[in-house]
Parts: C-alpha cells; sequence; structure tokens
C-alpha cells in the first residue's frame, strides 16, 4: 500500500482560482499526511508579493479553502526564492516529501511552445511520484 507521510503542494500564489489546493488537502487527508504548502518567488519573474513569506501562504490558504476542510489538517507553509521548479525539488528533497502535487492550466500551443510549465520541468527533473491536477477553468 502506498504511504505518504509528507506531501509537497506548490502554490500559486498569483493564480486567480486555486482550486487544486481543495484537492491536495482531501488527498492528504485520506492519507493522514502532513501537506507542506510551498510558494515560490522565481525571482527572473520578479517583485511579486508584498509579503512573500510563510504568513502570506497561509492567508491564501484560509480564503480559498472551506474552514471545514482545514479543522483536521496538518499543514506546514513555507515560502522560497528563486528558480520555481528547482526549489520545489530542492525543498522536496530536504523535508522528505513522499509525493509533489501541483495545479495545471491549460495553456494554448503556442504559449506552450514558447514558455515551459513548471509542473512538465518537475516531472522532467524528478523521480518523486508527482500528482498532477486540473485548475478549473
Amino acid at each position: 500500500m502506498l504511504d505518504y507521510k509528507n506531501i509537497l503542494y506548490a502554490i500559486d500564489l498569483d493564480a486567480e482560482k486555486i482550486f487544486s489546493v481543495i484537492g491536495a488537502l482531501e488527498f492528504a487527508q485520506r492519507f493522514q499526511s502532513r501537506l507542506h504548502v510551498l510558494y515560490v518567488n522565481d525571482l527572473m519573474a520578479g517583485y511579486r508579493h508584498a509579503t512573500d513569506r510563510e504568513d502570506t501562504v497561509a492567508l491564501r490558504i484560509k480564503e480559498t479553502v472551506p474552514e471545514s476542510l482545514l479543522e483536521n489538517s496538518n499543514i506546514i507553509y513555507a515560502s522560497a526564492k528563486g528558480n520555481t521548479a528547482e526549489e520545489i525539488l530542492k525543498y522536496a528533497l530536504e523535508q522528505q516529501i513522499d509525493l509533489i502535487i501541483v495545479g495545471h492550466k491549460h495553456r494554448g500551443k503556442v504559449y506552450a511552445s514558447m514558455f515551459d510549465s513548471t509542473d512538465v520541468n518537475i516531472l522532467d527533473e524528478t523521480l518523486l511520484p508527482v500528482l498532477v491536477i486540473p485548475e478549473k477553468q
């Protein structure tokens, strides 16, 4: 049987809607896992948030997720700065993560051919299992 003690959810604070976080929390609760919620401020993208710290990540989760889902959750909030995929993988190694969960936004073919997406970069670089949850349009 699969045993996920530490699950990492990579959050995009810039996204208007982040439905995938609900799926990540439900998945973590089903496996009675600790959920690490990590935001990475990509330095190449420049200045993004007034406070890209753990408290900003926690606030965004509390604004997005129903309170009843948060009640029995074991959540660790974290933030980092650097290349998004690299920082996610570095954090996963340091925290002994068993599963990485990322959201995925559908992009058009032209956009996808010109720009990398974080979820694809993670899939290409890790040997850990990765769960990709599509974001609702």
